[in-house]
């Protein structure tokens, strides 16, 4: 069915209101017939006062459920707020063509059988007056819950779509990482190539395992920090090999800290990466980074040494970076030049599981 003319989003046997209906039912029967003055208790034995109040528990029942079938054949409850006098006719329908009628009718053969003309002058009319408002109490009530019960499932959806679109823009993004990584590793492994460098085989094996650990990573919106400093560490040994021990790397961070904090994989790599590209690293220009957390904030520095002539940058790194952070951490990466030091600072997520261990 379609969901725009459906009357409910609930199933009518979904709603667990049976015994609710059938233990408030007696006693809504027994204030209508009382305050209405229905009933004189002096014209009645025991038991016809305990078959009386049956009687009136029946009705209760009868127009309640009806009145509840009726309402999950209703036009979807957004009437209230697009067609609320269309809405409120409906209701108003279903309480003159059925609620008067049925328990004007039941009412009447009680008093039919018992001859009891009760204690007011107006008492039936009354009993109908009090019923109807009964009914509209009532059906205020389900009106109320099953709206909040369509607004909590309408935001439980729009959540489950954001969830699915932020995880497809991660997913999205995270596959710019590997070809920007692999680009970068292939550049310094075609240098020593052509350099005939022996140096080259331990570069293949350090860049497998390091290229391993990317692909380990794929559909993971989070990884340690721990995880990513050994993935770092593996970069470090990597420039050596090129560099021949001109990056500098000086990691401060507590073992504690880097199992509890959590961030996008592969940024680390990213950063050290980017440091490499876009600035001059030689034996008297020796490129310094440091690796530092403040909270829950980690800082990546190094020293700002750019070249003659900048290299020529993708527009890759650093904005997908950003982008990753603010999906998965839901706070961006910021990232400024400070003096003579570039400052990338990345917020971190907590691990709430490693942070309980010791």
């Amino acid at each position: 069915m379609d969901d725009r003319t459906a009357g409910t989003s609930l199933d009518p046997r979904e709603v667990h209101d049976f015994w609710a209906r059938l233990l408030v039912s007696p006693v809504l029967g027994a204030l209508v017939a009382n305050l209405s003055g229905l009933i004189d208790h002096a014209r009645h034995s025991t038991f016809a006062l305990v078959a009386s109040y049956a009687w009136f528990a029946l009705v209760a029942l009868l127009v309640w459920e009806g009145n509840r079938r009726l309402y999950f054949r209703l036009p979807r409850r957004e009437d209230w707020l697009l067609r609320p006098w269309r809405r409120l006719g409906v209701l108003l329908a279903v309480i003159l063509l059925y609620t008067i009628p049925i328990a004007a009718g039941l009412l009447w053969i009680w008093r039919e059988v018992t001859g009891d003309p009760g204690t007011r002058q107006y008492a039936l009319p009354t009993a109908l007056l009090a019923v109807v408002a009964l009914v509209v109490a009532i059906t205020h009530v389900y009106e109320t819950l099953f709206l909040l019960h369509d607004w909590e499932s309408d935001r439980l959806r729009s959540a489950r779509m954001e969830q699915a679109r932020l995880q497809a823009e991660l997913e999205s993004l995270g596959r710019e990482v590997d070809p920007h990584f692999l680009f970068n590793s292939l550049n310094a492994l075609a240098h020593l190539v052509d350099q005939r460098s022996d140096a080259a085989p331990g570069f293949i094996r350090t860049l497998s395992a390091t290229y391993r650990y990317v692909l380990e990573c794929r559909g993971r919106t989070l990884v340690s920090l721990a995880e990513e400093l050994e993935a770092l560490e593996r970069h470090r040994v990597l420039a050596d090999i090129r560099y021949g021990g001109c990056v500098c790397l000086d990691v401060q961070v507590q073992p504690a800290a880097a199992r509890e904090l959590l961030l996008p994989p592969v940024s680390l790599a990213e950063l050290f990466q980017n440091a490499l590209k876009h600035n001059t690293v030689a034996p008297d220009r020796q490129l310094h980074i440091r690796v530092r957390v403040e909270d829950t904030t980690l800082v990546f520095e190094n020293t700002f040494q750019p070249g003659r002539q900048p290299s020529r940058s993708t527009g890759i790194g650093l904005a997908n970076l950003r982008e990753r952070f603010r999906i998965a951490t839901g706070r961006a990466a910021e990232w400024s030049a400070e003096a003579d030091r570039f400052v990338v600072r990345l917020p971190l997520a907590k691990n709430s599981a490693a942070a309980g261990r010791p």
